[in-house]
């Protein structure tokens, strides 16, 4: 494998780890930066020494580097990715937390962009997809419940208030 293809498989594993644990906040933007950056320069070393020693010419010992190179990479996306509840992605998995089908439309509604740029409204708490994010779309789902419940409470007492005026 030569650079450029070990470099997407970096690209790609990011976004992997990304849409499958959405709940990272700018630290994680911050943090993939930072991580694509660090394994781009491991990737520049190994393709130098690859050079220098011909291991291109190997077949057997190239696919065993790019396995090597994945399993590490992952191992370092997943054990320090930064996520909002200060569990990472790795201690997710040793308690069985697998991604849900929720958590990856979550994680790929932070991918998808909207065109529509007359209804998009900067200052707004929407996404890109005129969406709200979810955190926020349940406390105004919860906010709109109690207030409900407080509206239908407050016509059943003042049904059975009865008010007797005496002259």
């Amino acid at each position: 494998m030569v650079g450029i293809q070990r470099f997407l498989l970096l690209v790609l594993c990011m976004l992997l780890v990304m849409i499958c644990y959405p709940d990272f906040g700018v630290a994680g933007w911050t943090f993939a930066g930072t991580i694509i950056l660090v394994w781009t320069g491991i990737i520049l070393i190994m393709s130098v020494i690859g050079s220098l020693f011909g291991l291109y010419r190997f077949e057997g010992i190239n696919r065993f580097l790019t396995w090597i190179f994945v399993l590490c990479l992952l191992a370092s996306i997943l054990m320090f990715f930064p996520q909002d509840d200060k569990v990472t992605p790795f201690q997710k998995l040793q308690r069985g937390d697998i991604p849900t089908g929720a958590d990856i439309q979550r994680g790929l509604n932070k991918f998808t962009f909207n065109f529509a740029f007359d209804r998009r409204n900067a200052r707004s708490d929407k996404n890109f997809v005129n969406q709200q994010d979810a955190k926020k779309a349940a406390e105004e789902a919860s906010k709109k419940e109690i207030e409900q419940n407080a509206k239908r409470a407050a016509k059943k007492a003042l049904e059975k208030l009865e008010v007797i005026v005496e002259d």
